[in-house]
């Protein structure tokens, strides 16, 4: 996608929970506000750092981050981003945020807008500077479904040339329009941390032994904030085949947006050259469709296990 027009003064920025390529990352000047994971032992920063996510993938234990938890940034960590940060080099951030029924980072963006509302106008005032504004937006999706609606919205941002908020209006038609699939790779990951995660409740993780006993891994489908078992396959790869046989069906009656994302729990080189994964994105190639592939984030991987894989789509035609 090429960069045409934005002020400089304008920013998009993620929780890093959005799973974004890095290259897409740095050539949209996208900023991302980091999240909190705590594991035993430690706490370490997820801010889609390449290098940080590599060495996660490849030194991850179940042992040390198997009950890990993630948390946003406080209110005064946020703050801290506000003044160091964004306050400096802009003049109005739109941030677009996990689903706010997942995860508390859409709150704590806003508080933290909130209680430093005065600071602003103070510093427009003494300073005469142009006033800064921070806008938020809930994608109501999670990894790549709200991966595929920030690069929607950088597509209308940058190619199509709309304004900020006729883009954004744009995207909030299509996110009722987007379908998130996910295949947990490790049953027992899930089962041991379903007291942890929210909004979940609608899947049974009880007969996890008999799914891991016959190979079987589940497709889960996210889509308008429910979230539901829709398929089952054998093993990882078949799984895989299972959820990339489905959506070629649903590319072949058209998609409402011109990407599919993916992301995967793990480096890139285990995944990227699967005959199913590169046969997949030919498919996608011939029918103009474009694919981005992505390191899951961190935070992604700590609630779903490793070696997970997630997708997501947009389409406003029944699903076949």
């Amino acid at each position: 996608m090429e960069k045409k027009t934005m002020s400089s003064r304008t920013c998009i920025a993620v929780d890093s929970t959005c799973d974004l390529p890095a290259k897409f990352i740095q050539q949209h000047n996208i900023e991302v506000l980091p999240i909190y994971i705590n594991y035993d032992g430690g706490q370490a920063l997820d801010y889609r750092d390449p290098q940080t996510m590599l060495d996660f993938y490849k030194n991850h234990s179940k042992a040390q981050f198997g009950l890990a938890q993630s948390d946003p940034l406080s209110v005064n960590d946020m703050t801290h981003i506000l003044k160091e940060r964004l306050l400096p080099n802009y003049d109005l951030v739109q941030v677009v945020t996990i689903n706010s029924k997942k995860s508390d980072v859409y709150k704590r963006v806003s508080e933290a807008a909130l209680v430093n509302e005065p600071k602003f106008r103070e510093l427009e005032k003494n300073e005469g500077r142009v006033p800064f504004r921070i806008r938020l937006y809930d994608s109501m999706s999670m990894f790549t479904g709200h991966a595929l609606l920030v690069y929607e919205l950088v597509k209308k941002i940058h190619v199509e040339n709309l304004p900020l908020n006729k883009s954004i209006r744009a995207i909030d038609n299509m996110r009722d329009q987007v379908y998130g699939y996910l295949i947990p790779n490790d049953l027992s990951y899930m089962r041991d941390r379903r007291h942890l995660r929210k909004g979940d409740n609608n899947i049974s993780w009880i007969n996890f032994k008999l799914a891991s006993a016959l190979n079987l891994r589940p497709i889960v489908q996210l889509h308008r904030g429910s979230t539901e078992k829709i398929d089952t396959g054998k093993g990882f790869l078949g799984a895989l085949e299972k959820l990339l046989d489905h959506v070629r069906k649903q590319v072949m009656q058209g998609l409402t947006s011109e990407v599919i994302a993916m992301s995967y729990g793990g480096t890139l080189d285990e995944i990227k050259d699967e005959p199913v994964l590169v046969a997949f994105r030919e498919f996608c190639k011939q029918h103009d469709i474009k694919t981005m592939l992505s390191m899951m984030s961190m935070t992604g991987a700590i609630n779903v296990g490793p070696k997970s894989f997630a997708l997501s789509f947009a389409t406003d035609k029944d699903l076949v």
